[in-house]
C-alpha cells in the first residue's frame, strides 16, 4: 500500500514542477507585459535612431598641387590652422600682373584728370580772351564808324566852306576885273585927252594910278581865286580819308566777324571737356575693374592656403601631397567632437506623443551599459519620404499604406565625446 502510494506521489512531482514553472513563466511574462505596456505608455521607443554631426568637407577653391598637407586623420585642429597648401607660383604672378594692370589704370585716370583740368583751363582762358576780343572788335568798330562819320561832316563842310569861298573869290575878281577895266577905260580916255592937252598931267596920272591899283586888285582876286580852288581841291582830296574810313570800318568788321568766330571755336570745345569727362567715367570703371580683378587674384592667391574653419578632428584625408586637385575637390574632412547630436526617425502614428523638449534617453550599442540624456530639439516638419530620390506617388492607381517616419532631432550630453557620428542608438521619448 506504502509502495503504491510511493509510486502515484513520484508520477505526481514533474507534473506539479511543470505546472509551477508555467505558472512561474506566466507570471514573468505578465510582469514584463506590464512593464512593456506602462513603458509603452509613457515612452515612444525607435532603435531606427543615429548619431549626426557636422561634418565639414574642406575643398580648395582653386585648382593646383598639393605642396604641403600638415595634418593627418585623427589630428586636433584649432580655427585658423593652416592644414593644406597649394602651390601659389602661377597665382602670385597672376597677382602681381593684377597689381600692375591696376597701377596703369590708376596713372591713366590720373593722367585724363590732369589733361581735363588744363583743357577747362585752356578753354576757360579761350573763351575769356575770345569775348575780351568780340568785345574789343566792337568798340572798335563802333570808334570807326563814329570816326568815320565824324571824318565825312568835317570834309563835307570844309568841301562846302570851299566851295562858297571859291564862289566869293570868283566874284571878287569879276569885280576887280571890272573895275579894272573901268579904270583902264578912265586911264587911256584920260591919256587921250592929256594928249590933247584937254586934262592935266595930274588927272592923267591919277587916271593911271587907279588903273595900277585896279590892275593891282584884279590880280589879288585871281590869286585869292587859285588859293580858293586849291581849299577846295585840298577839301575833295580829303574825301579818300573818308574812303579809308569806311575801308577801317570794314577791316574792323572783318576782325569782329573773326573774333566771332574763335569765340564759337572756342565755346565749341567745351564739347571736349564732356568727351574728357565721359573718357575719365570710363577710367574710373577701368580702375574698379582693375581693382576686382587684382582683389580676385589676391582672393585665389590666398586661397591656396586652406585653413581649418573650426576646432575640431580630421575624420578623412581624401588627397595625398603631391596630388592635382580641383576647385571644389574634396581633401579632407573635420567636425567638432563635440557638436553632434541624434536624429531618430519616429512613426508617424507616435509623434503626436513627441513635445519639444522632452526627456529622452538614448542608448548606444557600442556601450550596452551606459545611458546617455538628451532632449527633444525638435520635430520635422516633413515625413522622411517627402526628401526621397524617387517619389512614393503611384500613377498606376494600385495603393498600399504605409506608416511613415517623421525625423526628430535630439541634442544629448556626452561630456567625455564617447558618441560618434554614424553610430545606431536606440532612443526612448518621454510621451506627454
Amino acid at each position: 500500500m506504502n509502495s503504491q502510494e510511493g509510486k502515484t506521489a513520484n508520477k505526481g512531482s514533474p507534473k506539479k514542477i511543470l505546472i509551477l514553472f508555467l505558472v512561474l513563466l506566466l507570471g514573468v511574462g505578465i510582469y514584463f507585459g506590464v512593464q512593456w505596456l506602462i513603458f509603452r505608455r509613457h515612452y515612444v521607443s525607435t532603435d531606427d535612431a543615429q548619431v549626426k554631426g557636422n561634418l565639414i568637407s574642406l575643398s580648395a577653391k582653386v585648382s593646383g598641387r598639393i605642396t604641403q598637407l600638415l595634418v593627418e586623420e585623427g589630428d586636433a585642429v584649432v580655427p585658423g590652422q593652416v592644414i593644406v597648401q597649394l602651390e601659389k607660383e602661377d597665382y602670385a604672378a597672376a597677382q602681381a600682373q593684377a597689381r600692375a594692370n591696376l597701377e596703369m589704370a590708376k596713372q591713366d585716370l590720373a593722367k585724363a584728370i590732369t589733361q581735363l583740368s588744363l583743357t577747362r583751363e585752356r578753354v576757360s582762358q579761350g573763351i575769356g580772351t575770345a569775348e575780351a576780343s568780340v568785345r574789343e572788335a566792337v568798340e572798335s568798330l563802333k570808334f570807326a564808324e563814329d570816326d568815320a562819320a565824324l571824318q565825312t561832316d568835317r570834309v563835307n563842310k570844309e568841301i562846302e566852306r570851299a566851295r562858297a569861298n571859291l564862289q566869293a573869290t570868283r566874284a571878287k575878281v569879276l569885280e576887280a576885273k571890272a573895275t579894272m577895266a573901268n579904270a583902264q577905260k578912265e586911264f587911256d580916255r584920260n591919256q587921250e585927252l592929256f594928249r590933247q592937252n584937254y586934262v592935266a598931267e595930274n588927272s592923267r596920272d591919277a587916271a593911271e594910278t587907279a588903273w595900277q591899283v585896279a590892275r593891282s586888285k584884279y590880280q589879288v582876286a585871281l590869286e585869292n581865286e587859285r588859293e580858293s580852288l586849291s581849299q577846295l581841291e585840298l577839301a575833295e582830296a580829303n574825301r579818300r580819308s573818308i574812303v579809308l574810313k569806311k575801308q577801317s570800318i570794314r577791316i574792323t568788321e572783318q576782325v569782329l566777324e573773326k573774333t566771332k568766330i574763335n569765340l564759337a571755336l572756342a565755346r565749341e570745345e567745351k564739347k571736349q571737356i564732356s568727351l574728357q569727362e565721359k573718357n575719365i567715367e570710363l577710367l574710373k570703371a577701368k580702375v574698379q575693374e582693375a581693382e576686382a580683378a587684382f582683389r580676385l587674384a589676391e582672393i585665389r592667391f590666398q586661397e591656396t592656403t586652406i585653413y581649418s574653419p573650426i576646432r575640431g578632428v580630421i575624420s578623412k584625408r581624401l588627397a595625398d601631397q603631391g596630388q592635382m586637385v580641383q576647385p571644389g575637390q574634396p581633401i579632407l574632412m573635420v567636425n567638432d567632437p563635440e557638436d553632434k547630436w541624434v536624429v531618430a526617425n519616429v512613426e508617424e502614428t507616435h509623434v503626436r506623443r513627441v513635445r519639444q523638449a522632452a526627456e529622452v534617453k538614448v542608448e548606444v550599442d557600442a556601450f550596452p551599459n551606459r545611458t546617455f540624456e538628451g532632449r527633444v530639439e525638435f520635430i520635422g516638419a516633413a515625413a522622411l519620404s517627402e526628401f526621397a530620390l524617387l517619389p512614393a506617388d503611384n500613377p498606376s492607381g494600385n495603393f498600399i499604406k504605409i506608416t511613415h517616419r517623421l525625423p526628430v532631432r535630439i541634442s544629448v550630453k556626452d561630456p567625455q565625446n564617447l558618441l560618434k557620428p554614424g553610430m545606431m542608438v536606440v532612443v526612448e521619448i518621454k510621451a506627454q
